[in-house]
């Protein structure tokens, strides 16, 4: 069902749906909210700010007012979200629409129900002195990537138009040693957690978002099986699963201190972060979740054209897709033709 045509099913009940959105009826609603049991949710990396939502939705209570327990398993460089999906140690896993893509392609049966970042935050990192704004101006330049994002960069490459041989790319590891003692012109990196740390370290940086120049993609997705969704009892706990997340979110868009305090001192104690720097991820975080589709949809929501453009990005990656990988039928359900809860 199409968004538009959801809105006019919802028209009928807008009352009820106004009177749902004040803070009193939403109280009472969550307190008769039935117990759905525990589930878990597996992180795509390290507990940081990149799960800040998840962070505030478990503290404040938002999962448990769903009528659900959310364990929120830490993942890392040898974690992978679609494996432990399948072997049912978590109902719901944060993944990239390209590692899903290929996952579906192989025969599994995953579908994607809602991306964190309708932006990606890959990104060309250079010195403010020699800084790079335009993939034109990667020409004639030495570029660190790294052996893992190599797809992504030609993906980048072939769809600005620009000549592999004219760029003198070289292998790299994440130290961008390189970068700042000018043995690199440019390194890839994250726009919200590499350009945040080099700039803590006092190191003056600017960066290309590959987004803003053709790279279109979803990163960060919700990614479930399609047996869960056609199962009633673990279609619900994914509706209060969203349900809880989104509150989360929804609070963590709008207060990157509390995100970089909850991360620091409770979820992610431990794994050497630093709050200043957490609270400046999170706020950079904002820049790719808010879009006027989200302001017009709801945090997590994907559009046809966005959809389209994540499509055509994977395809220049040379990962082909079909459209029914990605259903916003459980935020349908969350939303009820509304943009906030």
């Amino acid at each position: 069902m199409k968004r538009r045509e959801f809105l006019k099913l919802a028209g009928a009940s807008a009352g009820g749906l106004a009177a749902a959105a004040s803070p009193l009826a939403r109280r009472a609603a969550f307190a008769a909210t039935p117990d759905l049991g525990r589930i878990a949710y597996q992180c795509s990396w390290i507990k940081n700010f990149q799960f800040a939502g998840e962070y505030i939705a478990d503290h404040k209570g938002y999962f448990k007012d769903a009528g659900l327990t959310v364990d929120l398993l830490a993942g890392g460089p040898n974690v992978v979200a679609e494996p432990v999906i399948i072997s049912g140690k978590a109902l719901v896993g944060q993944s990239g629409s390209d590692n899903t893509a290929n996952a579906v392609n192989k025969g599994g049966p995953f579908k994607i129900i809602g991306t964190n970042y309708q932006k990606s935050p890959f990104s060309i990192i250079s010195m403010s002195k020699a800084p790079i704004h335009e993939p034109k101006e990667l020409v004639g330049k030495t570029i660190g990537i790294q052996s893992n994002n190599q797809v992504i960069w030609k993906a980048f490459l072939k769809t600005n138009g620009i000549d592999p041989s004219k760029i003198n790319t070289v292998p790299a590891q994440h130290d961008f040693t390189p970068l700042v003692s000018g043995a690199m012109d440019g390194f890839f990196g994250f726009s919200n957690d590499d350009v945040i740390q080099l700039r803590e370290k006092g190191n003056d940086v600017t960066y290309m978002l590959m987004a803003d120049h053709g790279y279109k993609m979803f990163t960060c997705d919700y990614t479930v099986t399609q047996d869960s969704l056609d199962d009633p009892a673990k279609r619900a706990q994914l509706v209060a699963f969203l349900t809880g997340a989104i509150r989360g979110w929804q609070d963590a868009v709008a207060d990157p201190a509390f995100s970089a305090e909850l991360t620091v001192d409770i979820y992610g104690k431990g794994n050497g972060l630093n709050k200043s720097a957490q609270e400046k991820s999170a706020a950079a975080t904002n820049e790719l979740m808010v879009t006027p589709d989200t302001e017009k949809y709801g945090l997590m929501w994907m559009t046809d054209e966005a959809v389209e453009q994540t499509m055509a990005t994977l395809a220049a990656a040379g990962i082909p897709t079909k459209r029914d990988l990605f259903t916003n039928e459980i935020l349908e359900e969350v939303f009820q033709g509304r943009n906030r809860i």
